[in-house]
């Protein structure tokens, strides 16, 4: 679209082999070993007191030990997202509990498979967890993460993706980032000479993140071979959130702590003050459409961040209730917003594009009249020129 201006990121090659080969010692190529193999082996040694037992306190020891790695931290990454969680009702976690565990989910036709490991849902399961998938998806991200934090030179905007742990104001702000100005988004990067990283962020602190572990890499968001920026930044902000949220707490955010909504997340990563702007009451024709027009119009203009929200319920067929998306950019001739999906989904209606049967969606972008944008999301977020106070 011809009016869309936010800046584009350059296309990168993505040579998996050489990543691979980059990060042999931590992840070996040979044939993966089972859930059950690895926990059989590695039990003991996640069990710090012996008592047969994993306690929550156990695994996060566990997920923070740069000595555990490869097919360890994948399996400690698969236990932590049903633990930390908390969307199952589960025993003790023994040996024979994991070792037992079933190969696959057996989700009844009410339940969500994408919402398994989404800590910002509400839904809970009365089937039991299944670790292997989730471990065997660990594995994945381990293999096809570069070490270096920017090995193509500039953070990817279509690195960025979500997973399915709750993040999405989180993900959907620095893909939007990425995409505005990817040059910008890595400035916030520093690699100190200890192999630490500092990442200072818009609203002025500046987190000094001492390692990566593999279990890092495993449960929370990756850039694949685009590098290791991603998953620091994750942590940082995951670590500057909870500060925000509790001064007096220092140790690293459990997995199902929120990630803040898109206006406080705007804040710490641009620095910027946000608004937000509810949709519910916004009518065709309306002197509030013409000024959310202005609005749209304004922040494209100077290059500032928009995001949407979904309310709770599905609105339309494709897109993902009680959730946040990026708006990349909007179009005055034809009145049509550019939409980005973190979770990176295609969809194809059942028919012609519209209300009814959804949009065309490639690598979770699709266009959208601002007609029906205002009928389907709850909520705009809109980043302010206005520097927030420091």
């Amino acid at each position: 679209m011809n009016k869309m201006k936010f800046l584009t990121t350059p296309c990168f090659v993505l040579l998996v082999l050489a990543s691979r080969m980059a990060f042999a010692d931590s992840v070996s190529l040979a044939p993966m070993p089972t859930f059950t193999q690895v926990v059989n082996q590695y039990f003991s040694q996640w069990d710090i007191n012996g008592d047969g037992k994993l306690t929550p306190d156990e695994i996060d020891a566990a997920m923070s030990n740069p000595k555990i790695h490869g097919e360890a931290a994948a399996a400690i990454a698969a236990i932590e997202q049903v633990v930390r969680g908390n969307k199952y009702t589960l025993p003790p976690i023994t040996k024979d509990y994991l070792v037992s565990s079933p190969l696959r989910e057996s989700f009844t036709s009410d339940e969500q498979t994408d919402s398994a490991d989404d800590v910002s849902k509400m839904e809970k399961f009365n089937h039991a967890p299944a670790f292997q998938p989730r471990y065997f998806e660990a594995m994945r991200k381990l293999r096809d993460t570069s070490r270096e934090l920017f090995p193509q030179g500039l953070p990817s905007f279509g690195a960025t993706h979500q997973g399915k742990l709750g993040d999405c104001p989180f993900v959907s702000t620095v893909g939007a980032m990425v995409y505005r100005n990817p040059s910008a988004v890595k400035a916030m990067f520093a690699q100190n000479d200890n192999g630490s990283f500092t990442v200072s962020f818009g609203n002025g602190r500046s987190i000094k993140i001492a390692h990566i572990t593999d279990a890092d890499i495993a449960i929370w968001s990756s850039a694949g071979t685009n590098g290791l920026w991603f998953t620091v930044l994750e942590k940082a902000y995951r670590r500057i959130l909870a500060a925000t949220e509790d001064p007096d707490r220092q140790d690293r955010p459990s997995i199902y702590d929120k990630f803040g909504p898109s206006k406080l997340t705007i804040q710490i990563l641009d620095g910027h003050e946000a608004d937000n702007i509810a949709l519910k009451q916004i009518r065709p024709g309306s002197p509030q459409l013409a000024a959310l027009r202005k609005e749209l119009i304004t922040a494209q203009r100077e290059h500032l961040l928009v995001k949407a929200a979904t309310p709770a319920k599905e609105s339309a067929p494709g897109i993902t209730p009680d959730h946040a998306y990026a708006i990349l950019g909007y179009d005055a001739d034809t009145d049509t917003v550019h939409i980005w999906n973190p979770h990176g989904n295609n969809f194809m209606p059942k028919g012609s594009d519209g209300l009814q049967n959804g949009y065309t969606t490639k690598g979770g972008q699709f266009d959208i009249p601002l007609k029906d944008l205002i009928q389907i999301y709850s909520e705009l977020t809109f980043e302010t020129q206005s520097t927030i106070r420091r």
